[in-house]
């Protein structure tokens, strides 16, 4: 197996998928929070991430001669837990910015 290209691979295409997401969801809305006020952008913004993730399976897949279909599950999966990792570290960085709170959180902080 070709790691370094599945390691790469994936590690660029979530620090471009969380970076993405978070830039439009700062400069359209101001904040995650109220991104996820809107239904319907919410639900579409999770495609963002998404498109890279499937891209970067897809350029795995094409760049391997053997076993292909594993490495491309290998990239697409390492690729999700680290654009998760990397949200989950940006909202650490960024709270006011990035983090989520549900309903029942927002009820217990006022």
């Amino acid at each position: 197996m070709r790691w370094r290209l599945l390691v790469i691979t994936s590690f660029a295409a979530a620090v471009v998928a969380c970076g993405l997401w978070s830039t439009l969801a700062i400069a359209l809305f101001g904040s995650a929070r109220e991104l996820v006020r809107h239904d319907w952008f919410s639900f579409a913004s999770a495609a963002v991430p998404l498109v890279f993730i499937i891209y970067a399976g897809v350029f795995a897949y094409r760049h391997t001669a053997r076993r292909r279909k594993t490495q491309a599950m290998i990239t697409a999966i390492l690729a999700l837990f680290l654009t998760i990792g990397f949200y989950l570290a940006a909202s650490q960085m960024f709270p006011n910015r990035l983090v989520i709170m549900q309903s029942d959180q927002g009820a217990r902080a006022r």
